[in-house]
């Protein structure tokens, strides 16, 4: 006895189609109700989300480089108001203009060790926090994160110890030294907004720790690749935000640290073997940039400093 073959029943997707566009189709109304749910909502969210760079008026912006801080010269015992500094030729003296300050204390770039950051705060993006991971250094305080920028970090809430939130760490803890770097995360900014924001952001810390020396790291290039794959990364769109950058500081009290210096790979990108995804440093080779900080340090009346093995032992 033969077995009677089980003929498969053909689905006519034509006639499938006609009936889930005909409007007899439940499956139609529900992604047509989803449908105009999301419009509603993209449209209503649209209305409410402002650029922050909106708010920015250059007209009424400031240019050139941050006036410097009114300061007494500090008269404690413990920290003089003339430093032994150093006498080594290659050490140059590092002012700002006459009209700013008179007279003008001087202050020296050098190179030091790691107690020099005990009172540091680092403010940045993911790179920043790369270095707070893998080349930490000791003492010094992060206030970092993943898709930080210049735009909302301070308005951020980020927990540093006991304080939440960067104004409330920079209102209740001291800071000899701030390191800021900033700027990757902004690249499809116009310059001069870009520009315009890092002044006022630096202008709000100052106001909090008017005595803090205030360090604005270059912007760090990425690599060939990259650059060739997103081209708003590009290293001439990056020297052009740097060179906004480097306008702000005075040489007094605010100053330019030009990181790529140690991490270029002699065409102004990031070298290609010392990152994973084109952006961000491999773990073992933060220490180029940790090195190039201890190599470029400002010592000045408000900030002295010594090698340790120069220091004077105390009295018993």
């Amino acid at each position: 006895m033969q077995k009677r073959r089980t003929q498969k029943k053909r689905i006519d997707w034509s006639q499938l189609l006609r009936w889930i566009f005909s409007g007899e189709s439940p499956l139609l109304i529900t992604v047509a109700v989803f449908g105009v749910i999301f419009l509603l909502i993209t449209g209503v969210s649209a209305l409410f989300h402002k650029d922050p760079a909106d708010d920015i008026d250059l007209s009424s912006v400031e240019t050139g480089a941050i006036p410097v801080a009114s300061r007494d010269l500090p008269t404690d015992p413990s920290k003089p108001s003339d430093p032994d500094l150093p006498t080594d030729p290659d050490v140059t003296p590092t002012t700002g203009s006459s009209s700013q300050v008179d007279p003008e204390p001087v202050s020296v770039m050098m190179e030091v060790d790691e107690r020099y950051f005990e009172d540091a705060l680092f403010i940045g993006d993911s790179r920043t926090d790369g270095l707070r991971l893998f080349s930490p250094i000791d003492g010094a305080d992060y206030y970092c994160g993943t898709s930080m920028n210049i735009f909302k970090v301070m308005d951020s809430d980020i927990t540093v110890g006991s304080y939440k939130g960067l104004k409330n760490l920079l209102k209740n803890k001291t800071y000899g030294k701030i390191y800021i770097m900033f700027g990757i995360n902004e690249c499809g900014y116009d310059d001069d907004v870009f520009a315009a924001k890092y002044r006022s952001v630096i202008e709000e810390i100052r106001a909090s720790q008017p005595d803090a020396i205030i360090y604005i790291q270059s912007i760090l290039y990425v690599t060939q690749k990259h650059e060739a794959n997103y081209p708003v990364f590009a290293s001439d769109n990056i020297k052009g935000k740097n060179a906004k950058l480097k306008e702000l500081a005075n040489d007094v009290d605010v100053f330019y640290l030009e990181v790529n210096d140690v991490l270029n790979d002699g065409t102004d990108h990031l070298p290609s073997d010392y990152t994973g995804d084109g952006v961000h440093l491999k773990a073992n080779y933060y220490h180029y940039w940790k090195e190039y900080l201890l190599a470029h340090a400002v010592v000045d009346p408000w900030h002295p400093w010594k090698p340790l093995e120069e220091e004077t032992p105390a009295e018993p």
